[in-house]
This record gives C-alpha cells, structure tokens and sequence, in this order.
C-alpha cells in the first residue's frame, strides 16, 4: 500500500515538474511594445512597390489588421494581423503546436528580420516577431510570394 503511494506521489511530482518545465518554455521575456498600435504601418505606395502592383486602398481593421487591396480593380486582398501583447508567447505555442500535430519543427527560420521570422509549413504564411509583437501574413488569401512577404515583414520589423 506505502508503495502505491508513493508511485502517486511521484508521478504527481513529475507531471507538475513536467508543467513548470512547458511554462518556462512558453514564458516570455520579450520588450513589451509601447508604441502606437496601428496594424497599417506601411504606406499603399510602400505595399504597392513590393508587390509590383498598384495598391487601390488601405483600411484597418481595428488595432489588430491592416487590409491591402491590390490588382485589377482591387481584386486582391493582402491581410497583415498583429499580436500586439503576448506576440512572443502566441509564437513559441504555434511552434509547439506544429511540432506536437508533426512530430517536429516545420517552420522555415527566415534570418535577419525582427528577432525571429518564419515561412509557414508549406509556405501558407509568414510570421515575424519583434519583441512582443508578432506579425502574420496569410501568403494563400494574398496570393503573394514567400520574398514579398519578407519584404513587407522586414519594413514592418524596422518600424517597431
């Protein structure tokens, strides 16, 4: 019986251990952003010269979105989402979500914008983090390139 015990007690002792461990991982210690919170940071123009074509309008979508139509007669939409607070955290559960769904890390680590970027598995999205902000391009709705992406990310990371 004094056994049974303490086998509970230890495997209680490791699932809380295990606990503490995955919270350290998904803790952050990422500069908080104060700036203002406008998801349009880039100009019409700016998205426009990336894309090689004309950006017909630029629209908000409260503090989180910036939507970009683009092409003949607008008929394209480019949609920049943003995680103001909690960036770094909603970024390192995607990862751990991916590698828990897989069985390992499928996202493309992209060098030298923010202080981390990523092409999504597949190359459906791109996410940027820069401090605790955390950037995310849909490339399937857009219709855009892994490199304009890039681009439009990296003139995002400069501005935070």
């Amino acid at each position: 019986m004094m056994s049974v015990a303490g086998g509970c007690f230890y495997v209680a002792y490791r699932v809380k251990q295990k606990a503490h461990e995955f919270s350290q991982q998904m803790s952050s210690d990422a500069t908080p952003y104060a700036g203002k919170r406008d998801p349009c940071l880039l100009s019409s123009a700016e998205v426009g010269a990336i894309l090689r074509q004309p950006v017909e309008s630029r629209e908000s979508r409260g503090t989180s979105a910036c939507e970009y139509r683009y092409g003949r007669g607008a008929n394209q939409r480019l949609d920049i989402e943003f995680t103001w607070k909690g960036g770094a955290m909603a970024m390192k559960f995607a990862h751990a979500a991916m590698q828990h769904i897989s069985g390992m890390d499928t996202f493309t680590a992209v060098p030298g914008i923010g202080d981390e970027a990523y092409l999504s598995p597949g190359g459906s999205g791109f996410m940027m983090r820069k401090g605790d902000v955390m950037v995310n391009i849909d490339l399937r709705a857009a219709g855009i390139s892994a490199d304009a992406a890039e681009k439009i990310a990296a003139k995002i990371a400069d501005r935070l």
